[in-house]
Parts: C-alpha cells; sequence; structure tokens
C-alpha cells in the first residue's frame, strides 16, 4: 500500500503543542515530518468542507459570543461565512496555559482545500489521513470528497498522487463501503470504539475491516486500562493490540493503526507487538521515539512557521 511504518499519524495536527485542526497545528506537523495529517471533515450549511471534531463548536470555539443561543447546534446550521468569524485558538490558550502562544487568538477555522494546501507545500509532504465525521449527517460527503481531491490531484493521478497519500476512516461501515465503490484505490481503515472485545467479536471486526477497507483502527493500552476495565473481563475480552490479535490482522491482510498514543512507553509498546502506526497527539514525541528526528527547537520550528 505504500504506507510508511511505523506511521506517525498527526492526530488533528500537532494538537499538544497547537490548537485542533488548526493552520499552526498542521503547519507544524509537516514541519515536524509526520507522515499524515489527520482530519475531521464535516460540511457547513452552504457546503463547504471543513475540518472541525466535535458536532458543535461550543468547545474549541467562541460561539455563545458571537452566536448566542446556538451553542450546541451543529456545525451543518452554519454557513462558512458565519463560520469564519468565530476564534478557533484562544481556548486552546486557557486550556494549555503553559504551551499558549499569542498568536493563537483569533484562529479560524480551515477548509479541507486550506488542508491541502499545507500539505503540498514545505520541504515536507504529508498524506490526508481524514475522517468522514457524522457521516450519515452529509449525505453524498463521500462524493464530495472524492471529487475534491481527485480535482487537486490526490486521487488518480499517479504524478502527484503516488500509494497512500491519501487515507480515509469512519466509524461507520457504510460511509467506507461508499469510498470503496468511488474510489476503490485509496485505503480505508475501519475505526472501532470497543475498547476490549471478545475473540468472536474481533474475528468479526476483521472480517467487516477486510470486506470494505483495508485496516482497523484499535484502542491503545493506557485507554484499555483505564477506569472502563475492570478484573472480571480479563478471561473473555482482551485489549486489541496483544500481539497475538495483531498477528490475526495481518493474516487477514488488514493493517493496524492504534489511537490516541501520546506516551513514549506505549508507543514503544504498541509497535513492538506489531501495530502498524500511530495516531497521537504528540507528533514532536513519536518522531524522537521512532529515532526519525532529533529533540526539536520549537521555539526555532515556531518562529519559522511564522506562529
Amino acid at each position: 500500500l505504500g504506507i510508511a511504518r511505523p506511521a506517525v499519524i498527526a492526530h488533528r495536527g500537532a494538537s499538544y503543542l497547537a490548537p485542533e485542526e488548526t493552520r499552526p497545528a498542521y503547519l507544524l506537523a509537516r514541519e515536524l515530518g509526520a507522515d499524515y495529517l489527520e482530519v475531521d471533515i464535516q460540511r457547513t450549511k452552504d457546503g463547504v468542507l471543513i475540518a472541525l471534531h466535535d458536532d458543535d463548536l461550543s468547545r474549541t470555539t467562541n460561539v455563545a459570543d458571537v452566536f448566542p443561543g446556538r451553542e450546541k447546534d451543529t456545525v451543518n446550521t452554519f454557513t462558512f461565512a458565519e463560520l469564519q468569524q468565530l476564534d478557533a485558538g484562544s481556548w486552546f490558550n486557557r486550556q494549555a496555559s503553559d504551551r499558549a502562544r499569542d498568536s493563537f487568538r483569533g484562529l479560524r477555522i480551515l477548509r479541507l482545500e486550506d488542508l491541502i494546501d499545507i500539505a503540498e507545500t514545505g520541504s515536507h509532504r504529508p498524506g490526508l489521513y481524514i475522517e468522514t465525521k457524522a457521516a450519515l449527517r452529509f449525505p453524498g460527503i463521500e462524493q464530495q470528497l472524492v471529487t475534491t481531491l481527485t480535482a487537486r490531484g490526490w486521487i488518480g493521478h499517479i504524478e502527484s498522487a503516488g500509494p497512500a497519500r491519501v487515507i480515509f476512516q469512519s466509524f461507520k461501515p457504510e460511509s467506507l463501503a461508499r469510498f470503496k465503490i468511488l474510489a476503490p484505490e485509496v485505503p480505508r481503515l475501519l475505526l472501532i470504539d470497543e475498547v476490549m472485545l471478545s475473540e468472536a467479536g474481533w474475528e468479526s471486526l476483521l472480517k467487516t475491516a477486510s470486506e470494505i477497507g483495508m485496516g482497523i483502527g484499535t484502542w491503545g493500552y493506557r485507554w484499555a486500562f483505564g477506569p472502563q476495565w475492570s478484573v472480571k473481563d480479563a478471561p473473555t475480552r482482551y485489549v486489541m493490540t496483544w500481539p497475538r490479535y495483531i498477528g490475526q490482522a495481518h493474516r487477514a491482510g488488514v493493517f493496524v493503526h492504534s489511537w490516541t498514543i501520546d506516551d513514549r512507553w506505549e508507543m514503544w509498546m504498541v509497535t513492538l507487538n506489531g501495530v502498524d502506526g500511530i495516531f497521537t497527539n504528540r507528533a514532536e514525541l513519536a518522531m524522537v521515539a521512532y529515532s526519525r528526528s532529533e529533540p526539536i527547537d520549537l521555539d526555532k520550528l515556531w518562529s519559522r512557521i511564522g506562529y
């Protein structure tokens, strides 16, 4: 498939160091050398494809100030022009004061086209790892994505697309099935939100993943052994990143990318156990952990990219 291994997938950009899914987060991830820029794609009321994770705008913008009473309205009820009135960066400075930067104030929500521009410039050219967020809310979004990416030369143009330049991902099998019809050459990954599964449950998901996609996205260890885990589960339900289950996936022709891996010990462990790549908020840490980069002088890097 031409996917780097282990693939470093910058989850919503370099989102530990900058506001998620904003221009500086993606510029930084690109300059750090991440293999993929991961993005959640939704659609505005007037049909613009944008980068946003949550169903509504309350967590990552000042929507309550700009549009009182619309805090919990879903993004598809806003036009793109309305979204451009919002500050998508200041929340990060309040929440992560040790990583705050004045330049994050007033950041705007990105279009897919803006993200493509970021990925196409600079000395490093990462791929795009695109999730159809709430796909059922946006009928035809798969076709719109394929059309846009094809027009920009990311699908169907060998000279610029290359193997696995784009990967589609979704929790919804039906969305991946549509991508399989529209762009069968593009890898597809089935995200799973179960933390632990029985052996039969894992085998069932592998079957689905191999039929409609090429990969499967599992939780990492830190999440698996959180408050939701209990000893009574141990005899019958298993963490899906054990070597046995990764081996089963590989024998079925399915690659495994785990999420969200932000600690060095966990990066080391999942890779040792055979995982093919990681979604991480900490691309700067992953690049060093995988010996692909020396420790980064972040101040110099921020200065170079203008933030």
